[in-house]
């Protein structure tokens, strides 16, 4: 299984001096198995990603999605698969939300928000829910999700192929003291997870509500389910290249395999 982190950022994408060893793109990671691909969330990393599969003659294409926000789905108008009509996309939506992936989507492409809507994509375009409980199977990639607790309803997701597990948690917000049992048996014994670490503990208190979570807790529950490679996602969008690489080399000292991601890295699981 291959990971390649294309955008890293939690919230909106940044790009200043101080943002260009871990990157300022949001949300999207895709995982390989074979000949099958999966894409976590459209941020706009999902730009990127767009030109490569472009390039590759990419023609069936299936993104998951954890949630709708805004960071989450702003890639969509630029991902250049959509504009081909010999490409079909499947998007895929688990469980219950306040709203529909299409409601989301259709109401972000629409004016006077943005100046195109999905009625100028070419590409065939699939809209696949799966209901609590059942998985998204893309090829031999099976992707299974988890309600997580965030405003508006998200959830986390699990890729498995060939006996290999990726956790991509985020979007979350914790209760001190009480850790998110069911979320701890989701990630139990994955070969990778990623999870929130928008925040600081420090920082938490101030923020309660806000939907998401630190870095300290996300090192709990990656040890109490034995997470083999943690990954520290959706950082907070002005934390600073110097600020990551301190929480990277503070979270090395509590749990050895844990490490920041960074946009453009790639990974084998």
């Amino acid at each position: 299984m291959e990971l390649t982190f294309w955008g890293t950022r939690g919230s909106l994408p940044m790009n200043t001096p101080e943002h260009r060893i871990f990157g300022g793109n949001t949300s999207c990671v895709s995982v390989r198995a074979g000949d099958n691909l999966a894409i976590f969330d459209a941020g706009s990393g999902l730009i990127h990603l767009g030109s490569q599969l472009e390039q590759q003659g990419a023609n069936e294409i299936d993104i998951c999605f954890s949630h709708f926000h805004s960071d989450h789905i702003c890639g969509m108008p630029f991902f250049k698969p959509f504009f081909n009509p010999k490409v079909t996309i499947r998007l895929h939506s688990f469980g219950l939300a306040e709203a529909t992936l299409y409601d989301a989507l259709t109401s972000y492409l629409s004016r006077p928000i943005f100046p195109i809507s999905m009625d100028d994509f070419q590409a065939k375009v699939e809209f696949v829910h799966h209901p609590d409980g059942e998985p998204a199977e893309i090829g031999d990639l099976g992707v299974h999700a988890l309600e997580i607790p965030h405003p508006g309803g998200a959830h986390a997701l699990k890729a498995q192929a060939g006996g290999k597990s990726f956790v991509y948690a985020t979007d979350t917000e914790h209760i001190i003291g009480q850790p998110n049992q069911a979320l701890i048996e989701f990630l139990r014994d994955a070969d990778m997870a990623v999870y929130d670490c928008t925040f600081d503990d420090s920082e938490f208190e101030q923020r309660h509500g806000w939907g998401h979570s630190t870095w300290q807790e996300g090192l709990r529950l990656a040890e109490a389910a034995q997470v083999k490679k943690f990954g520290i996602f959706h950082h907070e969008p002005e934390r600073s290249d110097a600020a990551l690489s301190d929480i990277e080399k503070r979270a090395q000292v509590i749990l050895p395999q844990s490490f920041v991601t960074r946009d453009f890295m790639q990974l084998e699981v």
